[in-house]
């Protein structure tokens, strides 16, 4: 058993108005305890507020324009390619807390992978590496499963949802003690991804509710590791709540006369399940997939374009069992066509930056927009998309800004041109080119999420504490030193005795980690799964 150690725990997703209710009638007994020891309040997310740059921006405590990654995708020119550990231009915390000669034990943070070769320490790599991702050392997986079952990144998902769920939370608690065990640790990190998962997946409040209980008792579980008095923290990247629309912002872009659309490849977004194309077996699912596919056909036959056929179903009355069944999916099904990003002006390339991207001379490979006309052009198009109201009558978006009013750092040229706020966060913003608004009442992220610490961290509780803020505590309280490149501050009664560019101290590590990490394409359809590839 440890004393004063610390434990490092992500709950990714969650958002005081969802759980607040279970807090405090100490359903999530856990979570009540430690606010009641410490603190409680909001923790601001990066934006966009979605898990790939976040928990970068949480490990580092940098902006994603210093970090690099604004998206779940990195881009070369018009290609995208799933983001890794090195394409995080940054230093991690358990990086540093490793090369100061302190012992860090890392499971399932993302985009932890390829995991690097620590000197003292241990990482299982999470969200966004394959199934079968090299832990390091690389003997712990054998080891590990010879013990506990083997362990699983992601969900199976079967008949019983709650099941799959908290079996996959069982193996991170399942995991710290193994690895309790085998370190004398200074710094236990654990991240539990499918509190985010559920929401997406699941629309009965009671199955969350039991899935929660039982990662509420792993924390528990977790938190003895670190003996009489560890010090706490529990934050999610994002929070979560009710949005009411998609805008698909490539399709506005293409009627507005700034984006051009061409035919594409089957399967281009990896959105269809195995329903769609007509796999599964079940009657139902496959006579809609057939009459989706033969309606699509004759509507396209007399003329219809391929961006209005969703719309078209409605004509012949298959819209309402379409979505009924394949809510999502089946808006891909019905339309062929893809941004053709050389011969546009602007398009939204990544699929969740939240961002427009300008096809600018001598940085796209087919440049449309000259640089000495740049400004004009994202000043056209910024007074636009400010304007743009949805079916009801409604702005879209709360702000439409250049990109450098959002970010700033070394990879400001890396992010979109111009960032889109959505009103209240209520509307996804996708690239697909389908109609352009589609109302859709579900669960996704919002830019508040959670801080939590046995702690008092002296934190206003109106404004809430930074994502940024996280990673120069957390070393603080561990004694290490302070980045001096943070975007973020050291909360509470931890002091910064040294500031040093972590770079300097571990950019090493990223280095170890710039191999080949297998194949992407199941990590794509679990993506997609959940509806961040539409």
């Amino acid at each position: 058993m440890k004393s004063n150690n610390v434990v490092l725990l992500g709950l990714d997703g969650l958002d005081w108005d969802e759980i607040e209710p279970w807090v405090e009638n100490g359903t999530l007994s856990n979570l009540q305890n430690i606010c009641e020891e410490g603190t409680a309040t909001n923790l601001n997310s990066t934006h966009p507020p979605w898990t790939p740059c976040a928990w970068p921006s949480f490990l580092s405590g940098r902006n994603p324009g210093e970090h690099g990654v604004f998206d779940f995708f990195t881009r070369e020119g018009y290609d995208k390619r799933l983001i890794e550990r090195p394409e995080i231009d940054a230093s991690y915390l358990y990086e540093t807390a490793d090369a100061i000669g302190q012992t860090p034990v890392i499971i399932n943070y993302p985009v932890t992978h390829p995991a690097p070769e620590l000197d003292h320490g241990a990482i299982v790599p999470g969200y966004l590496a394959h199934e079968n991702v090299a832990f390091y050392p690389e003997h712990l997986q054998d080891e590990y499963e010879a013990e506990y079952g083997k362990y699983v990144i992601y969900p199976e998902y079967g008949t019983d949802a709650v099941k799959g769920y908290v079996e996959v939370a069982r193996h991170r608690r399942d995991m710290a003690r193994f690895l309790d065990e085998r370190y004398d640790w200074d710094l236990m990190a654990v991240q539990f991804q499918i509190t985010d998962s559920i929401f997406h997946d699941l629309d009965d409040r009671e199955q969350i509710r039991k899935v929660l209980e039982n990662v509420d008792e792993f924390v528990g579980d977790i938190i003895d590791l670190g003996g009489e008095d560890p010090l706490v923290f529990i934050a999610s990247d994002h929070g979560m709540g009710d949005y009411e629309w998609t805008f698909y912002v490539n399709s506005w872009l293409a009627e507005n006369g700034y984006c051009e659309t061409t035919t594409g490849e089957e399967q281009y977004f990896r959105q269809a399940k195995d329903e769609l194309k007509g796999e599964s077996g079940e009657t139902e699912t496959s006579s809609v997939v057939s009459a989706v596919g033969t309606a699509a056909s004759a509507l396209s036959a007399i003329g219809l374009s391929p961006r209005r056929i969703h719309q078209g179903l409605g004509a012949v009355g298959l819209d309402k069992t379409v979505e009924r069944l394949l809510p999502e999916d089946a808006l891909v099904a019905a339309q062929n066509q893809v941004v053709d990003h050389g011969n546009s002006v602007a398009y939204q390339l990544l699929f969740n930056s939240l961002g427009v991207h300008l096809n600018v001379e001598g940085r796209e490979p087919n440049g449309q927009v000259s640089p000495e006309g740049y400004d004009s052009v994202r000043e056209e198009l910024i007074n636009d998309l400010s304007q743009v109201r949805d079916p009801d009558g409604n702005l879209v978006f709360d702000d439409v800004l250049p990109r450098e009013e959002v970010y700033e750092g070394k990879h400001l040229e890396d992010a979109p041109d111009i960032v889109l706020v959505p009103r209240d966060y209520q509307y996804d913003v996708s690239g697909s080119i389908v109609d352009t608004f589609r109302r859709y009442p579900h669960k996704n992220h919002k830019p508040e999420g959670i801080l939590i610490s046995n702690r008092d961290l002296d934190v206003d509780l109106e404004t809430g504490a930074s994502i940024y803020d996280i990673a120069p505590t957390v070393a603080a309280a561990l004694g290490l030193p302070v980045d001096s490149e943070t975007d973020g501050k050291v909360l509470g009664p931890f002091e910064a005795d040294e500031r040093v560019d972590w770079d300097e101290l571990a950019g090493e590590y990223r280095e170890l980690s710039d191999s080949e990490s297998g194949p992407t394409d199941d990590v794509e359809d679990r993506l997609a799964d959940l509806g961040y590839m539409e």
